[in-house]
């Protein structure tokens, strides 16, 4: 809750919407009367009978209660009016009735352990709570010190069940593995046991010890312990009609949970915190934000039906985040009904968010509309977009072993110069039989001829006896490769590396093979500031900074470069730092072509790829820039050089022919390059949206083709066992 802003903001609506039903009523006279302001006398209500707040940060929890004391203007209160109801503990770290009952965090089968003490210890401490909300709207001094001992007993009321609880947190937090953790918690039950048996009068030293140094460690916080008059079974549930379906949970969620990467969670709060999390949270990657993890927990603490509402990194709707957080959620049942997907914190840090709302059961059902970034929206998916939520895209099998990384030398000591491989080969012309061009991502992007400038020895499958009839090669490999790997950490690819210290880590033997049939490909750097493709002859080294495409046509580069293969990389694609990352096993293998065969030549988008490229490659030339900043320019809202318009025109055209080509004409392509004004970003977004939903909806038609086509085929017979023979790793490649 930090330091209560969110929790004022709410004090403020709800009381407004309570002022307003006392008026539709008449009402509104009749309780003013008591009370110099009917407005301020509905916050103080609502302040101690419906807010609840949590952090991990003593001060913070301090100036929440002084917040929400300020706006209530309670003069006449003490300071502590809220004391029962904003708390200080870790949200993230604590158990729910039912792992109390089963003694564990993970409770598989239900032990009913210490039922009859958790029952007894709700009961009175439910009773006692319920009552300080009764006294909400009584200001006087006799009331607020009911108020205070009432809550000292309910505390105290739930001292035993809260040591049970945190001994059962501690013994996850006192191992490092599962059998070491599982060790500890059966000795601590059967110490529990003994003591509840002996009738737990007498709390033991040792439990109390258990119990500080876990509490030292961590802030523990069990949700249901400490507003057990929310979480009650007995609590009839104000979104279902008041029912008892054990179930009325909170009713919602508002709040700003930190952000953290999930490769940072180990480093800042221990890897102990890190498995905790990821047990808690079964199917959470280890990779996701941290703010997912408080998303899993409202979701589950709203019970069957309720809404919430969180500021999120802007992340939260890509990769590992996305599947684990709103994919997760929106499979489990809740709906996205409102966000912003993006925005700039108005504060200092320099970062971007997400405010996201979502809706579960009887209150999901009552949404008829959702607001996407201010705008009315058909539905919201979990990539925050104002679209339906689609499956998962499914790997296609006529993609597969088109596209490949390039080659990973794994030493910089085989690359040459010019000059190098011309004083190489003074040497013995036959060294050019193992030295090949060598090119990478940043020589693709920024040479305007897109020429290497590189060499590479390639000593592919030799074996270190035939590599001997290259000695002027295998001496330089020998003085510039083999040093740098003898002293690397033993591991088994590191000792590999050392062992076959003249050749390359991957060799990409399918790629090799597929481009001997073609005498040009395809190539993409793997990371970029723009999704560019370009051509190259099929005879060179390329390396693992680019991606090659076994394709050899001006068709596949049209349907590749235009902006809906492009928007279908960037959003199925993760970032480095700012610049998007190809992965074809995310946006190449699942991408649906225009025909089910990729390489399938079509000749309208023959003719404008060729004239594209043809454009796009005279315009370097003549200007001497390379890929990356001719299409800075082409994206400079402001560059109207006339042959810089003719590639956007031209950028354009082929979108359309693309677009013919899927048999989708209905959709209005919108002007290539940066949008300037709010319906020029909103034609592009609508383009964006409505291209990629058909492409997800294509993805899937095809893949169910593809299974309907395998499951048709005769099964082969099956093959004849034979001897296993042993590998002969002289002459095997290094792959990964």
């Amino acid at each position: 809750m930090g330091s209560g802003a969110f929790l004022v903001e709410a004090c403020r609506f709800l009381a407004d919407q309570l002022v307003a039903a006392w008026t539709r009523e008449g009402r509104a006279e009749l309780v003013a009367s008591p009370h110099e302001d009917v407005n301020l006398h509905a916050r103080r209500l609502v302040a101690q009978t419906c807010l609840y707040g949590v952090d991990k940060n003593r001060l913070a929890v301090g100036l929440a209660k002084l917040s929400l004391w300020l706006e209530t203007m309670a003069r006449d209160l003490p300071f502590t009016f809220l004391d029962h109801a904003l708390r200080w503990g870790d949200s993230l770290v604590g158990l729910t009735f039912e792992q109390i009952q089963g003694f564990h965090w993970q409770p598989t089968a239900q032990i009913d352990f210490a039922t009859d003490e958790l029952t007894v210890a709700l009961e009175e401490a439910i009773a006692d709570r319920r009552k300080i909300q009764e006294l909400a709207a009584d200001p006087s001094p006799e009331a607020q010190k009911e108020k205070e001992w009432r809550l000292h007993d309910a505390e105290d009321a739930l001292f035993r069940v809260r040591l049970i609880a945190d001994l059962i947190v501690g013994a996850f937090f006192a191992a490092e593995s599962d059998r070491e953790r599982k060790k500890e918690l059966g000795r601590r039950l059967q110490l529990v046991t003994e003591w509840l048996k002996a009738g737990g009068r007498e709390t033991p030293a040792e439990l109390i010890d258990m119990q500080d140094a876990i509490r030292q460690r961590i802030p523990v916080f069990h949700w249901m312990i400490e507003f057990p008059e929310v979480f009650y079974a007995e609590r009839p549930d104000p979104l279902d009609g008041g029912r008892l379906n054990g179930a009325a949970w909170m009713d919602a969620f508002v709040g700003n949970p930190p952000f953290m990467s999930g490769t940072d969670i180990s480093g800042s709060l221990s890897k102990e915190y890190r498995d905790w999390l990821l047990d808690i949270h079964g199917s959470t990657h280890g990779k996701s934000d941290l703010c997912v993890h408080f998303l899993r927990l409202a979701s589950r603490l709203i019970g069957d039906h309720g809404s919430l509402g969180l500021i999120t990194t802007n992340s939260i709707a890509e990769g590992e985040a996305r599947l684990s957080g709103l994919r997760y959620l929106v499979d489990s049942g809740l709906s996205i009904y409102a966000a912003v997907s993006s925005l700039k914190w108005p504060g200092a840090a320099a970062v971007h968010v997400s405010a996201i709302h979502l809706a579960k059961g009887l209150v999901k059902d009552r949404i008829l509309e959702c607001e996407y970034d201010g705008r009315p929206a058909q539905a919201i998916n979990s990539r925050l977009r104002p679209r339906p939520e689609r499956p998962e895209p499914i790997q296609l099998h006529s993609n597969k072993k088109i596209c490949s990384q390039g080659t990973d030398i794994a030493s910089q000591g085989f690359i040459l110069t010019s000059e190098e491989r011309d004083r190489l080969l003074s040497f013995d012309p036959r060294n050019r039989d193992l030295i090949f061009p060598y090119i990478g991502g940043e020589e693709l992007n920024s040479d305007p001829e897109q020429r290497h400038s590189r060499y590479v020895i390639n000593f592919s499958k030799l074996s270190l006896h035939e590599a001997e009839n290259w000695p002027e090669l295998l001496d330089w490999v020998r003085e510039r490769v083999k040093p740098g790997r003898a002293s690397l950490n033993s591991s088994p690819i590191n000792d590999r590396l050392k062992e076959y210290w003249w050749r390359f880590w991957a060799l990409r033997p399918e790629m090799v093979e597929a481009l001997k049939r073609i005498e040009k490909c395809l190539v993409t750097a793997a990371v970029s500031k723009h999704r560019l493709f370009a051509c190259q002859p099929s005879d060179k080294i390329f390396g693992k900074t680019l991606y090659v495409f076994a394709l050899d046509d001006f068709s596949t580069f049209a349907v590749l470069q235009s902006r809906p293969h492009v928007n279908w990389s960037k959003l199925l694609s993760s970032s480095m730092k700012t610049d998007p990352r190809y992965s074809p096993s995310d946006c190449f293998e699942n991408f649906p072509f225009p025909h089910p065969d990729p390489r399938t030549v079509i000749p309208s988008l023959e003719d404008i790829g060729q004239r594209l490229y043809d454009t796009r490659a005279k315009f370097m030339l003549d200007t001497q820039q390379g890929l990356t900043t001719t299409y800075n320019l082409i994206k400079d809202p402001d560059c109207h050089e006339p042959r810089i318009e003719e590639l956007r025109r031209l950028h354009e055209e082929m979108d359309r022919a693309v677009l013919a080509a899927y048999g989708w004409d209905d959709i209005p392509v919108p002007p290539y390059g940066t949008p300037t004004t709010d319906a020029e970003r909103r034609a592009l977004e609508a383009f964006e949206d409505e291209v990629i939903d058909r492409l997800f909806i294509l993805n899937a038609q095809r893949a169910e083709e593809e299974k309907r086509q395998i499951a048709a085929k005769p099964p082969k017979a099956a093959p004849k066992k034979r001897g296993r023979k042993a590998k002969d790793d002289s002459q095997g490649s290094l792959l990964e």
